[in-house]
């Protein structure tokens, strides 16, 4: 007994130490230019464990020990995909190069061979009408990084940074009426310079409401291209090992009024599936969102410039919502100083296993700035995979 029990006390070190998790840190790069890649998508596990590359490039992810036998993915616009064994991943940081691809239009397409506006258009509404097939047909638990910052640039001040973790019950992309909810686990908000204008970030419903294939309403009306726009096939490129359409969208000239966004889609050639969103207001846009919001009357700040970006990544076969970005600059008129507001939404965990809807009493507020968390201390990420900060 006595000597089971002296076995049982040697083994017991061991068999802690191996559920513990593994924390992978590193830097990815453009291999022509030694560039930093920002807000590149990471995946484990066919997609269940995820993370994104910081404005400098710099990643980190905390895997599970059971997922040592897995492959880490890395994704990046305009870049051949990287896929590296995690179990010979070094402990220390380490940095990968991908290789760029040309952005380019060919001459003859299965769906480009009719007159360019009509095919652009039609190819949309195939998109559309693809939506069932091309993303997660269950319910799935998203579990992300949030984080929102304003900084004064002209004073070159960190402001305000507040961040969380958050869970996203999504329904079946087959369903588009029914709404996502969402859910705070922690939050905390930064010690950082007083701010002396308001708080400018929503919340994390706006990063999680670019998900313009389930919020779609500005592009597709009742699965159907808005006329207000025009869309035009502006050039090929690379997502990882997904050669996509680039489908550049403006308002229409005689519709400039009720026209708010300005950007493109990427499709993929083989399914049609929309994994990326990046688009601008418009300045109809810009004058709705100043007018409605208050912001000069009340705030005494102008929204100057509003961008968006959103990506999806592969969850097994299907295609899941990503990471959304929002970024701001504002003017804060009694000083003139140029404010950047910007909020991110990382997924770093996914589960679509029977998964049931929380209830809308544990919803987080559509406009909660997480202005009442002030846990600060170091091991409050512990566990868990987030966005990197930039390194100052």
């Amino acid at each position: 007994m006595a000597l089971r029990l002296g076995l049982l006390l040697l083994i017991l070190p061991l068999l802690i130490r191996g559920q513990e998790n593994r924390v992978i840190r590193g830097r990815l790069l453009s291999a022509s230019t030694n560039q930093p890649l920002p807000f590149a998508n990471l995946t484990v596990a066919d997609g269940r464990l995820s993370s994104a590359t910081n404005a400098e490039g710099y990643f980190m992810l905390d895997l599970p020990e059971s997922h040592v036998r897995d492959t880490l993915t890395m994704v990046a616009l305009h870049y051949r995909s990287v896929q590296l064994p995690v179990s010979a991943l070094p402990s220390t940081e380490f940095t990968v190069r991908l290789n760029e691809v040309p952005n380019t239009v060919t001459t003859a397409d299965i769906y480009f061979d009719a007159a360019p506006a009509f095919a652009t258009r039609d190819t949309l509404l195939k998109a559309v009408a693809a939506i069932s097939r091309n993303y997660s047909q269950q319910p799935t638990l998203l579990r992300g990084f949030y984080r929102e910052s304003v900084r004064d640039e002209t004073s070159d001040v960190q402001a305000m940074e507040a961040e969380g973790l958050i869970e996203v019950y999504k329904p079946s992309y087959h369903f588009p009426d029914q709404s996502d909810r969402i859910r705070f686990l922690k939050g905390r908000r930064k010690p950082l310079n007083q701010f002396t204008t308001p708080i400018l970030t929503p919340g994390p419903w706006v990063s999680n409401m670019l998900d313009v294939v389930k919020y779609q309403e500005f592009l597709f009306r009742n699965r159907a291209v808005n006329k207000n726009y025009v869309f035009n096939r502006t050039g090929e490129t690379i997502i990882g090992d997904q050669p996509v359409y680039i489908i550049g969208f403006r308002p229409r000239d005689d519709a400039q009024l009720d026209g708010y966004f300005t950007g493109s889609l990427f499709l993929t050639k083989r399914s049609l599936a929309i994994i990326r969103a990046e688009y601008t207001l418009t300045p109809a846009g810009l004058n709705l969102l100043n007018q409605a919001r208050g912001y000069v009357q009340l705030y005494k700040t102008r929204l100057l410039q509003r961008t968006y970006v959103a990506t999806y990544a592969l969850f097994g076969q299907q295609w899941s919502f990503q990471s959304g970005s929002v970024e701001n600059t504002l003017a804060y008129e009694p000083s003139g100083n140029r404010l950047k507001a910007r909020i991110d939404f990382v997924v770093t965990r996914r589960n679509d296993n029977q998964i049931k809807p929380f209830s809308r009493f544990a919803e987080a507020s559509m406009r909660l700035p997480m202005q009442s968390y002030t846990k600060t201390d170091d091991t409050f990420w512990e566990g868990e995979t987030y966005l990197l900060p930039t390194r100052p």
